[in-house]
């Protein structure tokens, strides 16, 4: 089924080879048992056939799993070359990205050899079918298929008619691959600190899976991208006064894109372009200003224990080197000199 010559000979991006989730995740597994890691994997994802190569081969599975609201990031390797037969996925959208070793895929009966320097992206009506290689290992991303269609909607305007019809590749050096690696960086990065310090804020995690959902959405080409890209009404003050007085309202918690649109009563498309008129900025511009001015009268008016660090990650900012600049940009100080100014340091 698929071929043993390994297709792309791309040198994988330093920042991705990095990249991982062993010592961050909430769930670890590994197993040598075909029936106990078959299982694992089906719970995680979908039933599925799981065959070694060759017979005298020993599974030596590793997989790290973390749930970033309805994406889940899985570390995941086999360690023996294996065949995996998944049917449709039903309920979910895949992204593979391979960091080591070679993989193949079929898609409906379209075969593909891929490594470090390419990714997949899988369609939940699509039968899929792979093949992993010893030394393969993958960082995955797993959509659920509720989650983001209903984000789609949001997007588009209308109910769907069926799945998004996603093209299967994408280069992990495109601007679709950087950025994503990016967001995983963060996630992983959020992941870490909430390890050493307590769980990532909720609004941060809605933050973050709704970003995830968005590039996918707007960067790699599918079958409603013409759509996306139309040109929508003119602008109508009312709906960006609903959503400024519903972000006024709620930005302490997490805000999920459909209920502006819900709020606004117009489609999201039309919602960016009424705020671009009217306000100069897009709605989460506008959250991420609100957020910024509740950081600064919380560093203004400090606890003996407040921090920086802390006041940033309970308003949703993941990077706090962007944040320092963002925070800088709007009230001509720093976070610290803020904080320092009220302890009279």
């Amino acid at each position: 089924m698929f071929s043993a010559q390994h297709a792309n000979a791309a040198v994988i991006p330093p920042n991705l080879a990095d990249v991982g989730l062993a010592d961050v995740a909430g769930r670890r597994f590994m197993s040598s048992d075909r029936d106990e890691v078959r299982g694992y994997v089906g719970r995680m994802y979908c039933d599925h056939s799981l065959d070694l190569v060759n017979a005298d081969g020993r599974l030596d599975t590793r997989i790290a799993h973390l749930r970033c609201g309805g994406v889940a990031l899985t570390d995941m390797s086999y360690g023996a070359d294996v065949m995996i037969d998944a049917g449709r996925l039903e309920d979910f959208y895949l992204v593979q990205i391979p960091v080591a070793g070679r993989s193949g895929l079929s898609l409906g009966g379209k075969h593909g050899d891929y490594g470090p320097g390419r990714a997949s992206v899988q369609n939940p009506q699509v039968p899929l079918a792979m093949y992993w290689s010893g030394d393969c290992r993958k960082l995955v991303l797993r959509y659920d298929r509720a989650g983001f269609e209903r984000f789609v909607e949001a997007c588009v305007g209308r109910p769907l008619r069926g799945c998004v019809d996603f093209e299967p590749w994408f280069d992990t050096d495109s601007r679709l691959g950087a950025l994503l690696i990016q967001q995983v960086q963060a996630v992983i990065a959020m992941a870490r600190h909430g390890a050493a310090g307590g769980a990532v804020p909720a609004l941060l995690e809605r933050h973050l899976e709704t970003t995830l959902m968005g590039m996918l959405l707007f960067l790699q080409p599918h079958d409603l991208t013409a759509q996306l890209a139309q040109r929508v009404p003119g602008a109508d003050p009312a709906p960006v006064r609903r959503v400024r007085e519903y972000l006024e309202a709620h930005a302490h918690e997490p805000i999920d894109l459909a209920d502006l649109v819900t709020v606004a009563g117009v489609p999201l498309r039309t919602l960016h372009h009424q705020f671009r008129h009217v306000l100069g900025v897009s709605p989460m511009q506008l959250l991420r200003d609100i957020r910024l001015d509740r950081v600064r009268a919380e560093l203004a008016s400090p606890h003996e224990t407040t921090n920086v660090t802390q006041a940033a990650m309970n308003w949703g900012f993941e990077h706090l080197g962007r944040f320092a600049v963002a925070y800088r940009h709007r009230f001509g100080e720093t976070p610290r000199e803020t904080l320092g100014r009220q302890r009279g340091v």
